[in-house]
């Protein structure tokens, strides 16, 4: 086996992470021809099938699932080592506001690369529910901030849309007749509001069972079988299943990720943590 084209691998992640060879031409400003080209002979150099073609698209192969995740390693250590070579030593304190759930789902991948790429930056990360980090970053409490954009606020770039849905244990079954238990974050937050408004214009009855600023307490609160829970689509577990209109469930709006970040000149260190974030989250 020959040693692994880092554009190969490049056209692999676009390919996957849009579904389409045409999306993914699109993303990397290429032809289609080019992208298809580079997958092929990445295909030939591993000797695997990593891509089936289906109506709707393409899906990646069990193999092609492999080397996916290998795929984003490399890619990140390749912009690790650029970026590392490409910008002067940084130091300094950044504080990073986000909460507890998008702590769990952005934070780990994002601040890893980063602080490989700039062990003398500090960051110092404050939780709180999404509404509260806007007031702390416009009031200059906070340099860099992971949001979901406020109803009637203009705060933050949106990096990222994505649908809400209804998720719960797999193998719980909740009467579609009885008050639905939840799972929620306190007052103020947008994703409780969401869930509310739609349960209350549907008609359906429901209660608070568990509330908490933790993502962990509701983990496990759902886990349990206690109660059910509202978050984005590409966060829900793999032992949990998505609920719907079977369960009596109204359709979730989209939610909207947005990143609060300070500018450039002032913030150094701010910037390039924040760049960090506006390239991962749209793809993760």
């Amino acid at each position: 086996m020959t040693r692994l084209d880092l554009n190969q691998l490049q056209a692999l992640t676009a390919v996957a992470d849009t579904g389409s060879f045409t999306r993914a031409a699109r993303h990397l400003c290429r032809t289609q021809s080019a992208v298809s080209m580079q997958v092929r002979k990445l295909e030939e150099s591993v000797g695997k099938r990593l891509f089936v073609r289906h109506a709707r698209g393409v899906q990646l192969t069990e193999d092609g699932e492999l080397l996916l995740g290998y795929a984003r390693r490399l890619l990140s250590l390749d912009d690790e080592a650029r970026e590392s070579l490409s910008h002067p030593a940084m130091e300094g304190l950044v504080r990073l506001g986000v909460p507890d759930d998008y702590a769990h789902r952005f934070l780990r991948d994002v601040l890893a690369r980063f602080s490989r790429a700039h062990p003398r930056v500090r960051v110092e990360v404050i939780g709180a529910l999404s509404g509260q980090l806007l007031d702390q970053f416009e009031n200059g409490e906070l340099d860099v901030a992971v949001i979901t954009r406020q109803p009637n606020r203009i705060g933050g770039e949106v990096v990222r849309r994505e649908r809400l849905v209804w998720t719960a244990v797999r193998g719980q079954i909740f009467d579609p007749y009885e008050p639905i238990p939840l799972a929620l974050f306190p007052e103020g937050c947008v994703f409780r509001a969401c869930a509310l408004e739609a349960l209350n214009r549907s008609g359906r009855n429901w209660n608070v069972a568990y509330c908490s600023q933790s993502f962990a307490g509701g983990e496990i609160a759902v886990d349990s079988g206690h109660a059910v829970t509202i978050m984005l689509a590409s966060m829900v577990p793999r032992r949990w299943r998505l609920l719907g209109a079977n369960e009596g469930l109204p359709a979730l709006p989209e939610a909207e990720v947005a990143l609060c970040r300070r500018s450039a000149p002032d913030y150094p260190a701010a910037a390039r943590l924040s760049n960090y974030f506006a390239e991962r989250i749209p793809h993760m």
